[in-house]
């Protein structure tokens, strides 16, 4: 295939996430992580600190009010910097209340280099399923023949599409919708339909450019600064995301610690604080409060995340690096 086909066949993909971004769908799970692992909103994310990325995190919504959501994501992908290609895999579990959804997807992507920049186009391929904790539900009339269909649970495909365009190795911007189908099925959704348009732009506040020299003992510490902004459209309502991060990159360990402001305009803000171990282990933790929509009880929402990133010299970034 040569490449003027291959644009072609990438801008058919662009028009179908804006041609569904009016359409109606439902609610789907969230998290505050997907700044630090886009790979979770979008298949079209590759790493480029990194072939292999793994991560795993877990999130308790609304503290203090039962039944409150609380679901785990997790997520693997491997770049081929020698086809340009990543394969990923990513595992979500909801339990809201009595009911416990799972969603099991795997995608594809690949990435073009335009003069120092990277285009990367991404599909995904859900398999999810829904059913109810017969424990958690207060069963009256056993006969009832609405149990076949509480009990019975459900069982659909699901897909997504994405795009990302890294400008720079500062500044990269992504277009994404996820769970596709919800979007035709509507009632009958599991996961709802989601679009996701996002930028993301980084700049060095103190110290020397990076290098790929940067894990040398000669390179000194450095302090990064990073904006982040996200429209998120669900059915017809729309919401804006933000974020503001400080990281300080030790002179053998980059993103060594980092610390993060978070703000969304349903009334929701918050913080996020990691650190990174041996082998380039990360450990994150947020917390976010929402000032509108709960009241009393309700603690606010926690969520953790570790991640770890495998083979960091062969990956689509090299010598395009920060």
């Amino acid at each position: 295939m040569n490449i003027p086909i291959r644009i072609y066949i990438w801008w058919i993909l662009l028009s179908g996430l804006l041609t569904v971004s009016s359409a109606k769908g439902q609610i789907t799970p969230s998290t505050a992580f997907y700044w630090e692992n886009p790979y979770y909103i979008n298949p079209a994310f590759v790493n480029t600190d990194a072939s292999a990325y793994f991560s795993l995190s877990a999130r308790k919504q609304w503290f203090g009010l039962s039944g409150s959501p609380v679901t785990v994501f997790g997520t693997g992908t491997y770049y081929w910097e020698k086809y340009k290609m990543q394969a990923g895999i990513k595992l979500l579990n909801d339990k809201i209340g009595y009911l416990n959804s799972t969603d099991l997807s795997f995608s594809y992507a690949y990435t073009l280099r335009f003069r120092g920049s990277f285009l990367s186009v991404g599909l995904s391929l859900g398999y999810q399923l829904q059913k109810a904790d017969r424990g958690d539900v207060m069963i009256e009339d056993e006969t009832d023949p609405a149990l076949d269909n509480l009990l019975g649970g459900k069982k659909q495909w699901n897909g997504g599409l994405g795009v990302e365009y890294i400008v720079t190795p500062s500044f990269r911007i992504g277009l994404s919708t996820q769970h596709l189908f919800s979007f035709f099925r509507e009632e009958a959704s599991i996961f709802g339909g989601t679009n996701y348009l996002y930028g993301r732009y980084r700049t060095r506040i103190l110290g020397r450019l990076y290098r790929p020299s940067y894990r040398t003992s000669a390179s000194p510490t450095t302090y990064d600064m990073e904006w982040g902004l996200c429209v998120k459209q669900t059915a017809e309502a729309f919401q804006v995301d933000g974020v503001v991060s400080f990281y300080l990159n030790h002179p053998t360990q980059r993103e060594k610690f980092q610390f993060s402001l978070l703000g969304r305009s349903i009334g929701e803000f918050g913080f996020l604080a990691g650190v990174k171990l041996v082998s380039d282990m990360k450990i994150l933790c947020s917390y976010d409060y929402n000032i509108k929509a709960l009241k009393g009880d309700a603690r606010g929402t926690f969520e953790v995340i570790v991640t770890y990133p495998l083979f960091p010299t062969k990956c689509v970034a090299d010598g395009f690096r920060r």
